[in-house]
């Protein structure tokens, strides 16, 4: 697969599990895991884990697609 339409494809990826990732992280409630007051610790978790899980998916994604193109080919 050509490098540049794998980056391209990597990143339109990420962007499109981005907000499913941080909607499914803000159903969690981690209020009470924290102080009261400490909103923005706890948002900043959400995105944090956001960015992580839409990175690992949007990666193993394009790497299955990247074996089905090998094997398939």
């Amino acid at each position: 697969m050509d490098p540049q339409l794998s980056a391209l494809l990597e990143l339109i990826m990420f962007f499109v599990f981005f907000p499913l990732a941080f909607q499914a992280f803000v159903a969690f409630d981690l209020s009470k895991f924290f102080k009261k007051n400490y909103n923005w610790q706890i948002q900043f978790i959400y995105i944090i884990s956001a960015i992580i899980f839409a990175y690992l998916a949007s990666n193993s994604l394009l790497r299955l697609f990247e074996l089905m193109y090998i094997i398939f080919d």
